[in-house]
């Protein structure tokens, strides 16, 4: 209810800002509301965590019988988590930077405490004024633009794809290229592996944001699609703490990463190549799905492992209402010898998908194949597959 009310708190001063103007034409605030409901009957042929139905995500399948979600195969689901809530303020002012533009994002996708609700959640909010956005955004390390053409909602387990508090500052080169910094929040997911086995007594470890994450983002396009490199440096910081609280020791290990993307115009832009790799030591927060940060090595000491992943989509308009998409996406983790052997080790991923435009750009219906398999530390693996029928309507007020 407060991020409800902070958002509509926020855009009310859009509105009160519209008596100030003496230029009404030019100067009047304005707003955007667009809401996209989203409904998916899903046949799951295995198992998935339950918490997680809603997406296909492989590093939630069961690959033992003690795991989460483990249960007879075969599941029934409706969901409308995939329902969103966008709302774009507008505020034009006398400036070489022209308007200020504020994003608010919900979805119904509960996660956290609140995983496989379907409850509002706060996605995306931030201010930009010219070059400069604040706030809450897909990470400048992501490539949206990456993501294929279907509608599962997690999406590639290879894709490097978050959102993240931030401060970015954009600078377009030429019509051609394009150079992005930020500064983004940070933090670690650790991993303490056999390490409590040997010690019990260090029961606690937790992230200790020090230092932000630092992007930089370079993108060159024309006409036969675009090129795009991120770099991401960090570090990682993290605490151990005894279970006496007797003594606390504060850590840092150096992380980064590297993702490049590139869509790719084919058929004389009928269809669309979209590839991403990624790969560095200490990312894994960044990742879509699967990972750890930190690990402990054969000594139990922290160690930050190398992780990789990769994407291959096609995307085909066959018309103004007929599309198609087809995916492949695997990420890796190298494991360390500290880490149980349930530990994720790599995980795959495969969808197909037909949308169908019944109303242009308002209601659509899709059918989309996935299939994905998980596999740990010892190589023991597991898979599952669905078949996901979709309607989706889309309506837009401006004002």
């Amino acid at each position: 209810m407060r991020i409800i009310f902070l958002t509509f708190f926020s855009l009310s001063i859009f509105v009160n800002t519209s008596a100030q103007s003496k230029d009404k034409t030019e100067t009047k605030p304005h707003l955007n509301i667009s809401a996209t409901i989203h409904t998916d009957i899903i046949y799951d042929v295995k198992q998935m965590d339950p918490d997680w139905f809603a997406g296909f995500r492989p590093s939630k399948i069961p690959i033992y019988p003690s795991d989460p979600g483990w249960g007879t195969d075969g599941h029934t689901y409706f969901s409308l988590q995939q329902s969103t809530f966008k709302f774009d303020g507008i505020l034009p002012v006398d400036h070489k930077w022209d308007k200020i533009v504020l994003h608010v994002t919900f979805d119904l996708y509960g996660t956290g405490l609140h995983a496989g609700e379907t409850t509002p959640r706060f996605r995306t909010g931030y201010g930009e004024w010219g070059p400069f956005l604040i706030g809450k955004e897909w990470s400048t390390f992501v490539d949206l633009n990456a993501f294929p053409n279907h509608w599962d909602w997690w999406g590639p387990s290879g894709m490097a794809l978050m959102s993240s508090p931030m401060f970015r500052y954009t600078n377009n080169l030429n019509s051609n290229n394009k150079l992005e910094l930020a500064i983004e929040v940070p933090g670690s997911d650790i991993d303490p592996g056999q390490l409590r086995q040997i010690d019990p007594a260090l029961i606690n470890f937790r992230t200790k944001e020090v230092l932000p994450d630092l992007i930089t983002r370079y993108t060159y396009g024309n006409s036969w699609g675009y090129i795009k490199g991120a770099l991401l440096l960090r570090q990682l910081s993290y605490e151990v703490i005894s279970q006496q609280l007797e003594q606390a020791d504060a850590k840092h290990k150096f992380g980064w990463g590297l993702n490049i993307t590139s869509n790719i115009n084919l058929f004389k832009e009928h269809g669309v190549l979209k590839l991403q790799t990624v790969f560095g030591n200490g990312y894994a927060g960044y990742n879509n799905d699967g990972g750890v940060e930190i690990t402990p090595d054969i000594d139990y000491n922290a160690t930050v492992p190398f992780h990789h992943g990769f994407v291959v989509a096609y995307d085909h308009s066959f018309s103004n209402r007929l599309s198609a998409s087809v995916t492949y996406s695997e990420t890796r983790q190298d494991n360390s010898a500290g880490q149980a052997d349930e530990a994720f080790h790599r995980s795959q991923y495969f969808i197909s998908q037909v949308i169908f435009h019944v109303i242009k750009n308002t209601l659509m219906v899709g059918c989309n194949y996935q299939w994905g398999a998980l596999h740990n530390k010892v190589l023991d693996s597991a898979n599952d597959h669905r078949v996901v029928f979709s309607a989706r309507y889309q309506l837009k007020y401006e004002h």
